[in-house]
């Protein structure tokens, strides 16, 4: 079980002359954990993954690691070890020396540092390349050495500055898995930036989300996906759908009368509900269906399953998803477009 690593993020403010980057920042993080900072550029979150790695120091509030303040403890004293969007590796080096670096600037013998540096490789399936030039490896083994270079001296806290925004689509799927089961089996405390909501949602033990410099809602990817705090995080989170609605006595209604069937927890009056296109159920029009009359303006081919653009008689506009074969209708198709209340999320606007 791990014992170090726990981070207590306690009323931090930063701001850059009148512009408030960071303001009241609270987080705990408990060893062991991986948390994701998920939320749009310039939401503040890089801001303060420099700041818990020390490269930038705050207007006021504390960080303490493992019951030590380290608010205003130097990046070299703090032993985290970071993973930055760039691969920044040393061309002139070769794989093996690009890992050891760390291990030098920190005085350990050549032995020592071979070994681990060696250890570390392995870990990221790269043993194979320890002499080969960085200018020869792909993008996603060259973010793997960075990964590898570091965890060689087995930093405290792990900070990953989106390491991923660089590499395609397939790259990023690999190596998004390697840093799922390197820090797992490390059980390293992991601080990771992201904009990207799947990766927050497949990576992480917690996400805080943040906006405006703010964090508006923390909690397990499970409890983010399905009870967003508010109509930013729902938005944020992929939720295709937004109804703008008036809630009475548990009914809700669009603008044109329209009644929505809500889950029984849903807030009394302005509110908007929030649904995912692949869980919207699309019936031919004039069946037996309970929903929302709507006519198919776009539909497109996704691979995997078809997304529809849908088009309602008052104007709202919807998506939809199906799997392949599913669902047969065409654009200018009339539709019913079932909402199984169940499936929303209610919020204040």
């Amino acid at each position: 079980m791990t014992t170090t690593g726990h981070l207590e993020i306690e009323g931090i403010a930063k701001s850059w002359g009148k512009l408030a980057a960071l303001s009241d920042i609270t987080l705990d993080i408990a060893a062991g954990r991986f948390v994701s900072l998920l939320g749009p550029s310039g939401c503040g979150k890089t801001t303060l993954l420099r700041l818990v790695a020390g490269s930038l120091a705050p207007d006021s509030g504390r960080l303490v690691l493992d019951g030590r303040e380290i608010t205003r403890l130097p990046t070299h004293r703090r032993n985290m070890g970071m993973v930055f969007q760039s691969f920044a590796l040393f061309p002139h080096l070769s794989v093996a020396e690009n890992v050891a670096f760390p291990l030098g600037v920190r005085g350990v013998g050549r032995a020592e540092r071979e070994r681990r540096a060696a250890e570390a490789l392995a870990m990221v399936h790269l043993a194979a390349y320890a002499g080969a030039s960085p200018r020869q490896l792909s993008g996603g083994q060259q973010q793997r050495v960075g990964l590898a270079r570091a965890i060689v001296y087995r930093p405290t806290v792990l900070l990953l500055d989106e390491p991923l925004s660089n590499l395609d689509t397939a790259l990023r799927e690999e190596m998004r898995l390697e840093i799922g089961e390197v820090t797992h089996r490390l059980g390293i405390t992991a601080i990771y930036v992201t904009h990207d909501q799947r990766e927050a949602l497949a990576l992480s033990d917690e996400i805080a989300v943040m906006r405006a410099g703010r964090i508006v809602q923390v909690g397990t990817p499970t409890d983010i996906h399905r009870r967003p705090a508010n109509a930013f995080v729902a938005g944020f989170l992929g939720y295709a759908n937004a109804l703008p609605l008036t809630v009475a006595g548990g009914v809700g209604r669009l603008a044109d009368g329209t009644v929505v069937a809500l889950p029984p927890e849903a807030p009394e009056g302005t509110a908007v509900a929030f649904m995912h296109a692949s869980d919207v159920v699309l019936r031919a029009a004039g069946s037996d269906a309970v929903g929302l009359a709507c006519e198919v303006t776009e539909l497109a081919f996704m691979g995997e399953r078809m997304e529809f653009a849908l088009r309602h008689v008052s104007g709202l506009r919807l998506k939809a998803a199906a799997p392949i074969g599913a669902s047969v209708f065409a654009r200018g198709d009339r539709v019913t477009a079932e909402l199984p209340p169940e499936r929303l999320v209610v919020v204040p606007p």
